[in-house]
């Protein structure tokens, strides 16, 4: 679809503009992802031409996946999976009375992200594909184990209760049937448990319950989440907001899609990677997770990048990058197509159709988000009575929907009464999220490499890609340590 299908076809717009409100909506939301937005959607395409079909549950996932933002730093509370790394800093620029400028920021830095993994995806689609090719369990291993020593690198200030809230996260996603044996462990006869602890309704219940279980315990106190004086809302960033934050925002770009188009790893662990990195070259370290605006940028920039990244394998290999590109795929397959490199030569318009409408739903959803900002910010006003079973409400109806159990539902309400328990203790809840993220591509790939490698464990020598992710990211685990050493060597030096 090239631009003159658009012009022709003027509702196509309309389609687009839809999807992308849409996504906000369900993103912005706790409890209902942009997952859930294209797979609400995606029957109803059915009835649409195949550029239609495709321009709709696009600017559904761009939508959605910069949605998450919103609830991330007006609550506290990822909308997605992939705005969790947003609340590390978003949430405290808008409780220190900045939600417009966190705000701001967020969808200010998704866009230049999403924009910026368009230009990749239209130049480098069929190119850039190849290097995931290359990618074996030994190398996922890797990249998991990679971000595992970055988790504990955020828990720097308290690496006893880090690790063991990260044990905590990897043993929940061990629950369920066991990849390789195909049996059942950690189930205690719970027959529902047999596909584990469902990723939706455990996510939503260690944010979204036990930010709500916090909150009511202090109601006495307060009526309100917070009250946040509302700034002047423009298109226009308050002066110096903008300043210094280019090279990080590039920097998260390129990891964002690079994490994006190796399938199945997603937003989340490039959002953390890209948080890491914008850590690692700060000057001032120290100001992370107080609001700084580094932290939103770089997560905001890398999750909307990975969108792109993971439409490339896609496209060009028929591997979904992410869970919202496995089921673009069941669209294409609506419409008879197999997504490959026949794609490309059979289907130009369909290609045309995704990198153009990419581009669109990015503008579009930096226009619609930044105009209804005002109204964003004025969730934090709202009486906690009104908001928190409205809030409630969405989770559970994002815990059913999911699956289709009332059983997931308990599970919404039992991890989020764990949740507050841990974090009532002094446990911080992001490690144990992050480790039940983390924990089953390390596992699976672990076991799968030994069992290819006759249990060797020497084998990982031979994949140069593996053991450069394992040593990159021990170097940053103990970089304090070894600047430290460095240091002492210079003045060793310098003293004789």
């Amino acid at each position: 679809m090239g631009w003159e299908y658009l012009f022709a076809n003027p509702v196509t717009f309309l389609y687009i503009i839809g999807g992308v409100i849409m996504g906000l909506v369900f993103g912005a939301i706790p409890g209902l992802t942009a997952t859930l937005a294209v797979v609400l959607i995606l029957p109803f395409t059915y009835m649409f031409t195949p550029e239609d079909g495709m321009a709709t549950l696009i600017a559904v996932y761009v939508g959605g996946i910069a949605g998450g933002l919103i609830a991330s730093v007006l609550l506290n509370i990822p909308g997605s999976p992939a705005a969790l790394v947003t609340c590390f800093d978003g949430s405290p620029m808008a409780r220190n009375g900045r939600p417009a400028d966190a705000l701001y920021l967020g969808v200010f830095s998704s866009a230049v992200g999403g924009m910026f993994s368009a230009v990749i995806l239209i130049l480098l689609s069929s190119q850039m594909a190849k290097v995931a090719l290359k990618f074996g369990a030994w190398e996922y291993f890797a990249l998991g184990l990679f971000g595992l020593f970055i988790v504990v690198k955020l828990c720097s200030n308290d690496m006893k209760r880090g690790f063991i809230s990260i044990i905590f996260g990897m043993v929940l996603a061990m629950a369920g049937m066991d990849p390789v044996l195909m049996n059942e462990r950690l189930t205690y006869g719970v027959w529902q448990l047999g596909g584990g602890f469902p990723q939706i309704a455990t996510l939503m219940g260690l944010f979204a319950l036990t930010e709500i279980y916090t909150q009511i315990n202090k109601i006495h106190l307060k009526e309100k989440l917070q009250t946040v004086p509302v700034q002047k809302v423009s298109f226009l960033p308050s002066k110096g907001l903008l300043k210094g934050i280019w090279p990080n925002m590039l920097r998260s770009s390129v990891i964002g899609t690079c994490i994006g188009i190796l399938p199945g790893v997603g937003q989340t662990t490039s959002s953390l990677l890209a948080y890491n990195q914008a850590k690692a070259a700060s000057k001032t370290p120290e100001i992370f997770g107080t609001g700084c605006k580094d932290g939103i940028v770089a997560s905001e920039s890398a999750n909307n990048a990975c969108c792109g990244g993971a439409l490339i394998p896609m496209l060009s290999l028929g591997i979904p990058g992410d869970t919202v590109t496995s089921i673009l795929l069941g669209g294409l397959m609506i419409h008879g197509m197999s997504p490959g490199p026949m794609l490309f030569r059979d289907h130009q318009n369909i290609i045309g159709a995704v990198f153009i409408v990419f581009i669109i739903a990015n503008l579009l959803m930096f226009v619609l988000e930044i105009g209804l900002m005002k109204a964003f910010i004025r969730v934090l006003t709202s009486p906690i009575n009104f908001l928190f079973p409205i809030i409630i409400l969405m989770c559970v109806v994002g815990s059913f929907t999911a699956n289709s159990r009332v059983f997931d539902c308990y599970i919404f309400l039992f991890i989020g009464f764990v949740g507050y328990l841990l974090n009532s203790i002094g446990f911080t809840l992001s490690p144990i999220v992050l480790g039940y993220i983390l924990g089953p591509i390390i596992e699976n790939n672990w076991r799968v490499a030994m069992i290819a490698n006759r249990g060797n464990p020497l084998s990982i020598l031979t994949h140069p890609i593996a053991y450069g992710f394992i040593l990159v990211g021990l170097l940053v685990l103990f970089w304090p340590q070894v600047k430290r050493l460095f240091s002492s060597l210079r003045k060793k030096r310098q003293a004789a």
